[in-house]
């Protein structure tokens, strides 16, 4: 509910306004007073609407990662809360480009900047609308999946893993192929964030001993650590 109003408030406030100006229109029986009104309404209007444009962009910059537009790691702690309320079982896939650091020392930054969008875009095509995808750090993505069991959260982790494969990841007219590793867990009850997150990088960690690789943790493992 609050990230819908942040989303929307340059319409909510813009609709507020008229509605109060429209009502004091109505009542004023004066031509030259409704003048008057027509140019306060004109300015309030625009007041209002720059006034939500500029709150939407300050919940936008303090809750989304500024390269690719996913979710930061400040929303990833504090949305789990409540998908571990409402929707059980949640799978947690964490995702690191494989030998990124050679795209960098090789082409530069900007060039690293450029492969980050592109694979953002890729995750974004392959989540559900329910999906939180996620950028932790650095070339390190995580997408929560809500009301998935394992075996699901391999089968998308699989997709999104042969879709980076078949991709041509294009910068300063240069194309290169690159690959991911994905480290998965589910649980059925609800954890500390954190601790999720532990057992998923461990997941990952075995994935990145062999590279473009999906790994699973086992949840019984995970039971125990609860």
């Amino acid at each position: 509910m609050k990230e819908l109003f942040y989303n929307f408030a340059p319409l909510i406030f813009v609709s507020v306004c008229s509605v109060i100006w429209l009502i004091a229109f109505y009542y004023c029986g004066i031509s030259n007073l409704r003048s008057i009104l027509v140019a306060h309404i004109i300015t309030q209007l625009f007041l209002f609407f720059a006034c939500g444009v500029i709150i939407k962009d300050l919940y936008q910059k303090a809750n989304r990662d500024c390269l690719t537009g996913v979710y930061n790691r400040r929303s990833f702690f504090s949305k789990m809360p409540v998908v571990y309320k409402i929707m059980l079982p949640v799978s947690l896939m964490m995702i690191d480009i494989d030998n990124f650091k050679r795209i960098n020392d090789t082409y530069g930054h900007q060039a690293g900047d450029q492969v980050l969008t592109q694979f953002a875009d890729i995750l974004k095509s392959n989540a559900r609308k329910e999906d939180m995808i996620v950028r932790l750090g650095g070339e390190e993505f995580a997408v929560v999946l809500p009301q998935t069991c394992k075996e699901n959260a391999v089968k998308m982790a699989e997709r999104i893993k042969r879709a980076v494969e078949e991709k041509n990841f294009t910068f300063d007219y240069v194309s290169e192929k690159i690959t991911v590793s994905i480290g998965i867990v589910t649980t059925d009850f609800p954890m500390n964030t954190d601790i999720l997150l532990k057992y998923a990088d461990k997941a990952l960690y075995k994935a990145k001993e062999i590279k473009n690789m999906v790994v699973a943790y086992e949840q019984l493992e995970l039971a125990k650590a609860r």
